[in-house]
């Protein structure tokens, strides 16, 4: 975890820049190009608009941003939570020197919607008895601020579902490498290094049933077995 992930060497090109340069009245705030496209924003938006450096961020790259936000439940990767990192370097030749640029995506930033920000600890309780309240964090109000073709939002685990029925070649990697290492040992471990002053075991608690319930729902669409 960083605060900031920026030197000054680096600097950070929103995924809105990209989208701009290939749909230009893309509109920020409806999320979408009215004008002429009638696209709205989504995993295929996305990949077309990336695919001026295709030759550097693979389709892959991007898809597994989608699958990561399935696990945490993040419900707020807009244009601007994404974005391409470009560093400054010097590029030996055999006549001298000169500046370059490495670019590569950037690490995800901005996930604060997501691993139940929103619930209340008062709340709780209530929800680990009751399977509707518990089923609507998980699956019914669990939606991804990225669309598939021109439907958005759409659920979580239906976006997950669409990834692995037309790219289950470029996933399924990491949807292994989920399953074995998102593990109830794992969780515990980095939660333990938090004080319950600082994430109550109440907190505790709801966020690793959380965790693991959506791992188990990403695998089974991927017809793993658990720890595979």
């Amino acid at each position: 975890m960083s605060y900031n992930f920026l030197d000054n060497k680096t600097t950070l090109i929103e995924g809105v820049e990209f989208i701009l340069g290939r749909y230009p009245y893309y509109d920020r705030d409806s999320l979408s190009d009215n004008k002429y496209t009638n696209t709205k924003y989504s995993i295929q938006m996305i990949l077309e608009s990336i695919k001026t450096i295709s030759n550097i961020i693979k389709e892959e790259d991007i898809l597994k941003i989608v699958i990561f936000d399935a696990l945490i439940g993040n419900s707020d990767r807009h244009h601007s939570n994404w974005g391409i990192t470009q560093t400054k370097q010097i590029l030996k030749l055999k006549n001298g020197e000169i500046l370059g640029y490495g670019i590569k995506l950037s690490p995800l930033y901005d996930n604060g919607s997501s691993l139940c920000s929103y619930i209340n600890e008062s709340d709780i309780g209530t929800i680990l008895k009751d399977k509707m309240k518990y089923e609507s964090i998980i699956n019914t109000k669990s939606k991804s601020a990225i669309g598939w073709n021109n439907i958005r939002p759409v659920r979580h685990f239906e976006l997950v579902q669409n990834l692995k029925n037309e790219y289950y070649k470029e996933t399924v990697d990491f949807v292994k490498k989920i399953n074995e290492k998102i593990t109830e040992q794992s969780i515990d471990n980095i939660l333990n290094d938090f004080d319950d002053e600082i994430i109550s075991k109440n907190i505790k608690k709801l966020l690793k049933k959380f965790i693991i319930d959506r791992k188990n729902r990403i695998i089974e669409i991927y017809n793993l077995e658990s720890g595979e």
